[in-house]
């Protein structure tokens, strides 16, 4: 739940698919980035349940909240051991494999000689930019985080990949979901869009409602 005055006043439900969308520069990454105490506010609240974002522990928050960047974070070691960084207690091998298929990255590992125990060094060079993108969203999908924020994090798959791995994730029921969307077709695939713009919040709807306004969502659409 966001308030802080005129600027932002956004209240996500449990099990939310939410994509926030906006020109470069208009505030997007800022405002989730709120929302895993990178920044915090100066001037209003931001809650979790009611309680202020300030007055929880920052490690507690982010077993909560899973921030997932554009640019993805490996180390050195397997492929195993990069996806259990982070990682809820008594995580099986069905669950990895389960957290790769939503990430449809699960084929890919399994073709490659050593498979899941495939070591990499901190630049992954074995792995295509989308790849280590999808091995960070399957890692996500592995922690503890009830709320998952992807912001860019499919900049670097095709469309096509793109789109299912964006489906996968709208049929997670458990799991609040914010996308900062740089391609608006992940935008139309949720039920809920926050437009922002210089910082505020200027319209939130769905891709449909938002269209017949022919407004700051229609121009970004049409332009």
């Amino acid at each position: 739940n966001f308030k802080s005055g005129k600027d932002i006043n956004l209240k996500i439900e449990p099990n939310d698919k939410l994509a926030i969308v906006g020109m470069s520069g208009s505030g997007k990454s800022t405002m989730v980035k709120l929302l895993v105490d990178f920044f915090s506010p100066s001037k209003g609240k931001l809650t979790f349940n009611g309680f202020n974002s300030t007055k929880v522990d920052k490690h507690v928050l982010r077993s909560y909240v899973n921030y997932v960047p554009q640019t993805p974070y490996i180390f050195s070691g397997t492929i195993k051991e990069n996806l259990l960084l982070g990682s809820r207690p008594d995580i099986t091998e069905k669950d990895i494999l389960k957290a790769c298929q939503i990430a449809e990255i699960e084929s890919e590992i399994e073709q490659l000689p050593l498979q899941f125990e495939t070591k990499m060094d901190e630049n992954a060079k074995i792995l295509s930019g989308g790849q280590k993108q999808r091995l960070t969203i399957a890692r996500a999908l592995l922690s503890p985080a009830k709320i998952l924020i992807f912001d860019e994090a499919t900049s670097g798959l095709d469309t096509i990949t793109e789109k299912k791995v964006v489906d996968n994730l709208m049929k997670l029921k458990d799991k609040t979901i914010i996308f900062i969307a740089h391609r608006l077709a992940i935008a139309q695939r949720t039920n809920n869009i926050v437009v922002v713009d210089h910082g505020q919040i200027v319209e939130q709807g769905s891709h449909e409602k938002l269209m017949q306004k022919h407004g700051f969502y229609y121009n970004l659409v049409e332009n």
